[in-house]
């Protein structure tokens, strides 16, 4: 026979009499012990109750016989990450009712959640219920917002073969051997043919937070399909870019001309020097001595042999350039200098300025080497050619197989040199942002000893022009605080991604200057890369913790 009564309506358990009556339990806990071997085993002991009735007493008929009481699941919810998320937190019952759906639906509307709940995760949460102990508090998601999709900016396609593609894919003949002095016919584009596609930009997928808020996307950026020299926008799709006249395709950013060609077999002292308004492709070499001056490509199948290339548009020499040895300080025999990209087969004693990239293939050997972004003396995406002897200047990566050799020929690597005017910019740029804000405060100060005079037309006039100079100023300073984000942008990005790479050995006499911090490398060292961090040069190893370089 059972000690205990429950009460649905009430959820009390009862002891049917007071144990001074019965004399059983004849302890607390005892009683305790008998409350958790019977069904009501999972709900809550009232302790004080139970304390009371085996505390001695005048009056034990007082005394309330509740033992334990039913203590329904509870479910509240938490709204997190800018309302994209929604966490509910359960805690189960004690002898209690379980938290059901509709409950729980509940819950979440009031918590005011219109979207993006999830029937399965809800489901899935209340069913652990179940298989918890009474009491136990859990959580988890059960409604998900979606972030808003930005759109794609405009994306530019072309449609056709430059010159420069032409040298870097030579033809395969019948055979299979490929033949590198073999590129086909010279690229060359009619009236009508099509250049370039340019795909729009799209405004994006709009997102919701679980309150059902809309989230705006950000649309993507446009930009112009640009119409140069011997190109024009079709008429029948102002996306399309086609020729307008006869000639070579030149490749510019969001765009293409259509340069006149000039080709010849050599360029030697049979041509004389060469400057053309166009591309100049040449079949064979360019000869000592030898002047090429295009405001298109220039494209060498052959060799550069201590000649000069001055290039508006790209060059490439498909086999390489080389000068003549030379002693320190001396002028070099062969210079090639590009607005775009310099690619080469390789390199020696040579001086190449791009203010694109310069590529190499394989390897240069004590060449002068100047790029405003990447050096990479290699193929494919881990380069592995050799980078000897020489200087680069103010490129802002390099990346090579080998840098050095081992006999300790010097080879001196600076990156991000546009550091030190870029911070006396910030400081000049500071300094003007602290004269702006004292002239504000000054005319603040004048218009408020205008106001305090007696009121007169000269008065108001004066007032008026402190208005307007204010106004100015605070334009200008708004101007200058622009400047100053856009200079610490450029720092950050400069000394962020300044690195030299290099993917089989550093010899010494290697010595690499980032930023303001320079290291002379004084031994051989495996695959690394060298970057600066806190103002410091840091070498990073394949198989090592960064360190700062002693």
């Amino acid at each position: 026979m059972s000690l205990f009564r429950f009460d649905e309506d009430e959820g009390y358990v009862y002891l049917l009499s007071h144990p001074v009556e019965s004399g059983f339990p004849a302890s607390s806990s005892q009683l305790v012990e008998m409350i958790e071997g019977s069904p009501y085993a999972d709900f809550e002991i009232i302790h004080a109750n139970i304390g009371q009735l085996f505390t001695a007493s005048e009056t034990p008929e007082q005394d309330s016989l509740v033992v334990a009481r039913a203590i329904d699941a509870s479910i509240s919810v938490h709204i997190e990450e800018g309302n994209m998320l929604a966490e509910a937190k359960i805690t189960t019952a004690k002898g209690g009712k379980l938290v059901c759906m509709n409950k729980a639906k509940q819950a979440l509307i009031q918590a005011g959640i219109k979207k993006g709940v999830s029937g399965k995760a809800l489901d899935n949460l209340l069913g652990q219920q179940l298989e918890l102990p009474a009491g136990h508090t859990y959580k988890g998601i059960v409604a998900h917002g979606q972030r808003a999709k930005d759109g794609s900016d405009a994306k530019f396609v072309r449609l056709c073969m430059t010159a420069q593609d032409r040298v870097l894919s030579p033809q395969q003949s019948s055979g299979g051997k490929v033949d590198m002095r073999n590129l086909g016919a010279i690229i060359t584009v009619k009236p009508g043919s099509p250049l370039m596609k340019k795909v729009p930009p799209t405004e994006g997928e709009p997102g919701y937070t679980v309150f059902g808020d809309v989230i705006e996307p950000k649309p993507g950026k446009d930009a112009p399909l640009e119409v140069s020299e011997g190109t024009k926008l079709d008429p029948s799709d102002s996306n399309l870019l086609i020729a307008d006249s006869k000639g070579v395709p030149v490749a510019i950013p969001r765009g293409m001309r259509v340069d006149d060609v000039l080709c010849y077999d050599n360029i030697d002292v049979t041509t004389g020097h060469v400057e053309f308004d166009g591309s100049i492709i040449v079949s064979g070499d360019i000869k000592d001595g030898m002047r090429v001056k295009a405001s298109g490509d220039i494209t060498v199948i052959g060799f550069v042999e201590s000649a000069v290339l001055e290039s508006s548009s790209a060059v490439t020499v498909m086999l390489g350039a080389i000068g003549r040895k030379r002693t320190e300080g001396e002028a070099f025999s062969c210079s090639i200098q590009a607005k775009r990209s310099i690619s080469l087969g390789y390199a020696q004693y040579c001086q190449i300025e791009s203010e694109h990239d310069i590529l190499i293939e394989r390897q240069a050997l004590h060449c002068d080497l100047t790029s405003k972004r990447l050096i990479k003396v290699g193929k494919g995406d881990t380069p592995r050619g050799k980078l000897i002897g020489g200087n680069v200047f103010d490129a802002m990566r390099i990346e090579t197989g080998e840098l050095g050799a081992p006999s300790g020929t010097r080879t001196r690597i600076s990156l991000a040199q546009d550091w030190d005017s870029l911070h006396d910019k910030h400081r000049e740029l500071v300094e003007l942002e602290k004269v702006l804000a004292a002239k504000v405060i000054e005319i603040k100060l004048a218009m408020k000893r205008a106001k305090a005079s007696s009121q007169s037309p000269k008065r108001d006039a004066y007032l008026a022009k402190l208005q307007h100079s204010e106004k100015q100023i605070n334009k200008h300073y708004g101007l200058n605080q622009r400047n100053i984000r856009l200079v610490q942008q450029k720092i950050h990005r400069l000394t962020r991604l300044s690195r030299v790479t290099v993917n089989e050995l550093m010899h010494p006499g290697t010595e690499v200057k980032i930023a303001k911090d320079t290291k002379l490398f004084s031994r051989i060292y495996p695959p690394n890369f060298v970057k600066l961090h806190e103002g410091k040069l840091m070498q990073q190893f394949t198989t090592a913790k960064t360190a700062e370089i002693a």
